[in-house]
């Protein structure tokens, strides 16, 4: 397996829909060339219709394509590889982004030999700014790893990391977008009760965020501490902002929720 001939992606939710989007931009392969399995009809037809591809059925899909993409939630992963392992092969390769189902679950449910690789995207991948970590499971050589990269870097940065680790990931990136988005949301409340109007406190908010992202970016050798400390001036506004936060134990907060959620990642591999 060199390159991608045809796709299929089971499951059109938010993730897989945003992973359609992102192979189709970056023409890794025509709109003639993927399939969707989706249960739902509604979302079917909008998928198909937004961005013209076939839908087909799961056997039909597992048949046809040489790559598959498992999109759906973790407790229907294996009921849908039971279904399709007849048709999937050691030439397919199954890439799951299943929170918490190792390949090895993945790869007792298939045929010996399928080459499967876990990814952990995250919900920025509908804008085309996803962070996403991917594992290879026992069969997976280098050009599958390199197949399921080409297709997660259409909707954002790919960093290949141990199995083991996944877990975290999920709890960090995979998560990590709903902590920002309850800090914004929090940002926004504290600017409306210091009296900002709406319209110009969300602009504000929106720019502030976006601007320490891009900083963090554009400074990638220094730990964030470096950035905190040169906005931060003795006797100031913004330690007396720091001071409140840590004494309501942001920081701890922040460490426990990814604690949390890479528990809570294991412990659905486990079930």
């Amino acid at each position: 397996m060199s390159k991608i001939e045809k796709i299929g992606f089971i499951g059109a939710g938010k993730m897989g829909s945003a992973l359609l989007a992102g192979v189709l931009r970056a023409k890794i392969v025509p709109a003639g060339k993927v399939l969707i399995s989706e249960i739902d009809q509604a979302r079917r037809d909008e998928i198909c219709k937004k961005h013209r591809v076939r839908s087909a059925s799961l056997d039909e899909l597992a048949r046809s394509c040489g790559t598959i993409l498992i999109c759906v939630k973790p407790n229907v992963v294996a009921p849908v590889l039971r279904e399709i392992r007849e048709f999937v092969g050691e030439e397919k390769l199954v890439v799951s982004i299943a929170a918490g189902i190792t390949t090895t679950s993945i790869e007792t449910e298939l045929k010996p030999g399928v080459p499967v690789v876990r990814v952990m995207p995250n919900i920025a991948a509908t804008v085309g700014e996803s962070a996403t970590a991917l594992a290879a499971g026992k069969a997976a050589g280098a050009e599958h790893i390199e197949l399921a990269r080409n297709i997660l870097s259409s909707v954002g940065i790919v960093v290949e990391l141990p199995e083991k680790l996944i877990d975290a990931v999920t709890g960090l990136s995979g998560s990590g977008p709903a902590y920002v988005f309850l800090f914004a949301e929090a940002l926004l409340s504290g600017a409306l009760k210091v009296g900002l109007p709406a319209k110009e406190a969300r602009e504000l908010m929106v720019m502030t965020i976006k601007g320490a992202a891009a900083m963090l970016e554009a400074d990638k050798g220094s730990h964030p501490a470096v950035l905190r400390d040169a906005v931060t001036t003795p006797g100031g506004t913004t330690i007396a902002g720091l001071h409140e936060l840590e004494s309501k134990g942001f920081r701890n907060a922040v460490i426990r929720a990814v604690e949390a959620a890479t528990e809570r990642s294991q412990k659905l591999g486990k079930s």
